[in-house]
């Protein structure tokens, strides 16, 4: 284990166990500087006793992080294919609408659409970490009892993290669907029906699942054949952690 990640720990016993005294704290960092809420003390807590247990059968950890920036660089540039498929569809088969004339005959109707766009991405934001929670829930211990919801403050955005160890084809179907449904299936229906407000709340979808589609290409591309694999979400960063251990029959995962 890492001095790094000792010292982490360290800081965060001493608050758990300061705040049980009655006593001030200091805010509580993590090695990226973010300031730990209450509830992800209480997931880290939890999360190290998870660890200890794998640990013990054998199981080494291995972190798949990524950082902010990386999210919404390299994530951002896997999601353009995909968008770029969705508006040429719709462009082939509605062609695109005259922006100019809108703006000059129906301006209400330009700015009703702007709006259109906004209103609908919001809820969506939403709607996609639970998502994320339905299908986590599946392979998760006590099922949706193992998800949890939350917004962070810092980066205005909520969340949604599983506290039961998962498998990786249910992670990596837990990450993929919100994209899925509200970008590839919301994509396809406004081709069909010819609204452009609905296309470009489903390009958007798309993007949102940048770091979706990140993570689930780095444990793709992971090599676990011949290994039993089960996956964490780390409870106060971007990403997960992977326990693996050799199989003892040597089967593929």
């Amino acid at each position: 284990m890492s001095e790094e990640k000792n010292k982490e720990m360290l800081e965060q016993l001493n608050a758990a166990e300061e705040k049980a005294s009655g006593k001030k704290t200091k805010p509580v960092r993590n090695s990226d500087g973010h300031v730990l809420t209450e509830a992800e003390i209480k997931r880290q807590a939890a999360f190290d006793e998870k660890e200890k247990k794998l640990l013990a059968q054998g199981y080494k950890r291995r972190d798949i992080l990524i950082s902010v920036l990386t999210a919404n660089f390299a994530g951002v540039l896997l999601t353009l294919p995909f968008i770029a498929a969705v508006v040429a569809g719709y462009i082939l088969r509605n062609g695109l609408p005259n922006f100019t004339e809108i703006m000059n005959t129906k301006p209400g109707l330009y700015f009703a659409g702007l709006f259109g766009i906004i209103l609908g991405t919001l809820p969506l934001v939403v709607l996609h970490e639970k998502i994320h929670g339905w299908f986590w829930s599946i392979g998760a211990e006590n099922g949706s009892k193992d998800i949890e919801f939350g917004f962070q403050k810092e980066n205005l955005t909520p969340y949604c993290t599983c506290a039961s160890p998962l498998s990786k084809p249910i992670y990596i179907l837990g990450s993929m669907m919100p994209m899925t449904i509200l970008g590839f299936v919301l994509g396809i229906v406004s081709i069909f029906i010819g609204n452009f407000v609905l296309m470009c709340i489903a390009a958007l979808q798309i993007m949102g699942g940048a770091g979706d589609i990140l993570i689930s290409c780095m444990l793709l591309f992971r090599k676990t054949k011949g290994k039993d694999v089960v996956l964490l979400d780390h409870p106060t960063k971007i990403g997960l952690v992977a326990f693996e251990r050799e199989k003892k029959n040597g089967a593929s995962d």
